[in-house]
């Protein structure tokens, strides 16, 4: 399972030029754009991501239609008993993932709540070696995505956020949430967790009693469950996000997948 990337994007709103302004054109002195870029790394996997929101009639802050593009690539390990008689046969495996998107979509703020939603085209890859047909996320698959951001600001207090996103390809979803309280102006820190699923948890799970689903062979996959800390600080410009905590995937017949730790760094600028 890849491990998912879900960003949250905070905004301070900027007063927009006006008719009367006697400086550049808007384009010239509003922030329209932002990029992202970050490294999440857990047991046995990591994956680099980029990608790009564009607010072509205003401010990247404020409500309007959105354009966003991103991609990634990463790695991972896991092994699973591939035995054909009954008996214990552990086999490790090494996979390549990547991924790239384009999605449109809208921002809207009610007060102290911004929603972001978007949908569009995903593709996604997982290269196996040696192949794995036990592993019902394998290959490539091209889906529909759609994306949720949630954020809701707390007076000075702090803030709560809830990202989801979910991709036909291999059914693969995604929930993080965080609350966080402001530390000093710019600088907050708090709470998050995650929930990362496709069609392999489904199996391990013992949601899916299809015939593709081998959850007998105890496969050992990626970390489905998240719970950490991080720490976030933000100026004029943009952000820059740390966290980590611990992971673990142990579910019913999933094998033993102890917990373990994770990172993510993350960071962000308007322009």
């Amino acid at each position: 399972m890849m491990v998912a990337a879900v960003l949250a994007v905070t905004a301070h709103v900027t007063t927009p030029a006006t008719a009367d302004d006697d400086r550049s054109p808007w384009r010239e002195v509003w922030k329209w754009r932002e990029t992202w870029s970050g490294v999440d790394v857990a047991r046995d996997n990591w994956l680099i991501y980029s990608g790009t929101t564009v607010a072509p009639f205003g401010h990247i802050h404020e409500s309007g239609p959105r354009l966003r593009a991103a991609g990634g690539f990463g790695q991972y390990a896991y092994a699973g008993n591939r035995s054909t008689d009954g008996s214990l046969e552990i086999q490790t495996f090494e996979a390549a993932t990547y991924f790239g998107e384009v999605l449109i979509g809208y921002l809207e703020r009610f007060g102290p709540l911004t929603a972001k939603a978007f949908a569009g085209a995903a593709y996604l890859a997982h290269d196996i070696s040696p192949g794995d047909p036990d592993n019902l996320v394998s290959g490539d698959e091209i889906g529909l995505k759609g994306v949720i951001e949630l954020w809701f600001d707390i007076d000075d207090i702090g803030f709560v956020s809830f990202d989801a996103t979910w991709n036909t390809a291999f059914d693969t979803r995604s929930a993080r949430s965080r609350i966080g309280a402001n530390v000093t102006p710019g600088l907050s820190a708090g709470l998050e967790a995650w929930l990362n699923l496709d069609a392999q948890s489904d199996c391990d799970l013992g949601w899916d009693d299809t015939a593709d689903c081998h959850e007998d062979d105890q496969t050992d996959l990626l970390d489905y469950t998240r719970a950490g800390l991080f720490v976030r600080y933000v100026w004029d410009d943009g952000e820059i996000s740390l966290s980590g905590g611990v992971s673990g995937g142990s579910f019913q017949s999933a094998g033993d997948a102890p917990p373990e730790p994770y990172a993510t760094l993350n960071w962000i600028t308007q322009f």
